[in-house]
C-alpha cells in the first residue's frame, strides 16, 4: 500500500495554514497528505501503513508517541516549531531536544543557519540528518502568498478600523490551567508545572519570575492604551493555550478592547496599524509582513528575554513610551537593513521560493522501516500505540486539563470539509501547483488531500 504523508496540527490558528499549503504541494507529486488534529491522528496512528510522518518538536514529552511511530514502521521527518526565537543552547537543549531524539529522527528540518548551528552543537546530533529549509510557516509569509488572506484583512478593518494589536504569550504564568504554568501553587507551596518540563529549576523559577512581572506589566499597559486611544478599537490575541477568560475578564470594562484567538495571525498582522508584544514570535512573523512593531519589555533580563522578537521592533520601557511609539508617524522599520540581516540567519531562503516545496523533494518514496521482518515490531507499535490511546481516554474522563476536550478544542477548533476545501484549492491556486486537489473526510478532525482524479 502506497505510504501516506503524515502531518499533525497541535495549534491551529498557528500551524494548519502552512501545513496544509505542504499537502497541497505534496499532492502535486502524487502523495496523499493525512492532517489533522495531532490528538486525533496518535489516536488513530497504528492504522496507516508504515509512511511518512512530521513531528514539530523534539521535546522529551514527545519521545514515547514517537517511539511508538518509529516501532509502527513510519519514517519521522522533524521541525522544532519554536525554534527561530530561543534561550541559550544549554536551556534549549534541556526543554526543546531529548536525550534520544536524533536516534528517532531521519531528517531534521532547521529553519536557517542559527537553528542548524544550534543542533550541530549538541553532543548527539547526527549532521548528516540535518538539512537547513526555511519552514513552511514562513512560505505563508511571501508576498505572493498573501493575497490568501487578503479578503479577511480587509474583514478586519472594516470591523476594527485602524486597530492597535497586541498579542501575548503568557503560556507559562497565565496557562489554560494553573498546572500547565512553569509553576503553580499546591498547599501553599509553589511547585513546578507542566511547562517547566526539562528546565533546570533554577532557570524555570527565573523565568517564572520574569514572566509575571512581563504580564502584570501589560495588565496594566493594555488600559492605558485603551485609555489614550479612546476612539481606536484595541485587539487582544493571546497565545493558543493561555487562559482567554482571563484577559476577557480584565479588559470587559474598556469598550474599545476586544479579545479575538479566530484564524491565523497573518491576517490581523497585515489589516493593523502595529503589533505591541514582548518575546513573541509573532514579531518575526509581523516584521517580514512590514507590520510596525513596538516591543515592550519593562525589565532587563538577558537570560529570560527572547531576544530575536524584541530587536525587530521599537523598544519601550513604559506605558508612556509605548503610546508615543504608536503615535510616530513615520517610524523606521528597519534602520540600515540590519533587522532584515539579522532574521536572515534565523529563516533560510525566505526570498528564494518555497521551504515547502523544497521539503517535498526530500521525502522518501517509501518508508524503509516497512520490510516484512518487521512485522512483530510494528504490532508490537500498534498495540501501545492502542494502549496510549486508551490510557489518555482515562486521564480526559478523570478530568486532567491538558488532556481535556475543552482545551483541545481551544488549539484546534472543529473543521468543516468544504471549508478545507476551498482553502486547498486557494492555496494551490496562490501557490502556482497547477493540480486541482480533493480534500476528503476521514475521520473527526482527520482528513485527506490529495490530487483530484
Amino acid at each position: 500500500m502506497k505510504p501516506f504523508l503524515i502531518i499533525p496540527v497541535e495549534n491551529q490558528v498557528r500551524e494548519l495554514d502552512a501545513k496544509l499549503l505542504v499537502a497541497v504541494l505534496a499532492a502535486q507529486e502524487g502523495w496523499t497528505s493525512i492532517i489533522g488534529a495531532k490528538w486525533c491522528i496518535h489516536q488513530r496512528i497504528g492504522r496507516f501503513p508504515p509512511s511518512i510522518y512530521i513531528a514539530k518538536s523534539l521535546t522529551e514529552r514527545g519521545m514515547k508517541m514517537l517511539h511508538i511511530i518509529r516501532r509502527i514502521g513510519h519514517y519521522i521527518i522533524a521541525w522544532d516549531e519554536e525554534a527561530v526565537a530561543h534561550y541559550a543552547p544549554d536551556i534549549y537543549y534541556a526543554r526543546r531536544v531529548a536525550k534520544d531524539a536524533f536516534d528517532l529522527i531521519d531528517l531534521l528540518v532547521a529553519w536557517g543557519e542559527d537553528n542548524r548551528d544550534l543542533f550541530y552543537g549538541h553532543p548527539a546530533c547526527r549532521r548528516e540528518a540535518v538539512r537547513v529549509l526555511g519552514n513552511p510557516r514562513a512560505d505563508i509569509l511571501r508576498p505572493e502568498m498573501r493575497q490568501l488572506f487578503q479578503d479577511r484583512v480587509d474583514e478586519l478593518q472594516r470591523e476594527h478600523g485602524n486597530f492597535i494589536l497586541f498579542n501575548t504569550n503568557f503560556n507559562h504564568v497565565n496557562g489554560y490551567h494553573d498546572t500547565l504554568n512553569l509553576l503553580y501553587l499546591n498547599n501553599g507551596e509553589w511547585v513546578r508545572g507542566h511547562w517547566s518540563l526539562g528546565m533546570p529549576d533554577e532557570f524555570a523559577r527565573g523565568l517564572f519570575h520574569y514572566k509575571r512581572v512581563v504580564f502584570e506589566a501589560f495588565q496594566a499597559l493594555i488600559p492605558a492604551v485603551a485609555r489614550a486611544f479612546p476612539d481606536r478599537r484595541i485587539v487582544l490575541r493571546p497565545h493558543p493555550s493561555e487562559n482567554h477568560d482571563f484577559w476577557r475578564t480584565l479588559l470587559a470594562e474598556y469598550p474599545n478592547v476586544v479579545v479575538r484567538h479566530e484564524g491565523n495571525v497573518v491576517p490581523w498582522l497585515m489589516a493593523c496599524d502595529c503589533l505591541i508584544q514582548c518575546g513573541c514570535t509573532t514579531a518575526v512573523e509581523g516584521f517580514l509582513l512590514g507590520t510596525r512593531i513596538v516591543s515592550f519589555t519593562p525589565v532587563e533580563d538577558p537570560r529570560h528575554e527572547l531576544r530575536l522578537p524584541n530587536e525587530l521592533g521599537t523598544r519601550c520601557r513604559t506605558a508612556d513610551e509605548v503610546i508615543a511609539a504608536i503615535r510616530d508617524p513615520d517610524p523606521d522599520l528597519d534602520p540600515g537593513g540590519a533587522r532584515r540581516r539579522l532574521v536572515g540567519r534565523f529563516i533560510h531562503g525566505f526570498d528564494n521560493g518555497l521551504a515547502s516545496a523544497r521539503l517535498i523533494k526530500l521525502l522518501p518514496s517509501h518508508s524503509p522501516y516497512a520490510s516484512f521482518a518487521r512485522i512483530p515490531l510494528r504490532l508490537s507499535g500498534i498495540i501501545k500505540a492502542e494502549l496510549r490511546t486508551i490510557n489518555r481516554r482515562r486521564k480526559q474522563r478523570s478530568g486532567s486539563p491538558r488532556h481535556s476536550v475543552e482545551y483541545n478544542r481551544q488549539r484546534f477548533p472543529r473543521l468543516e470539509v468544504s471549508a478545507l476545501q476551498e482553502h486547498a484549492e486557494r492555496l494551490r491556486k496562490i501557490s502556482g501547483a497547477p493540480r486541482p486537489v480533493e480534500v476528503r473526510y476521514r475521520h473527526e478532525d482527520i482528513f485527506e488531500v490529495r490530487a483530484r482524479e
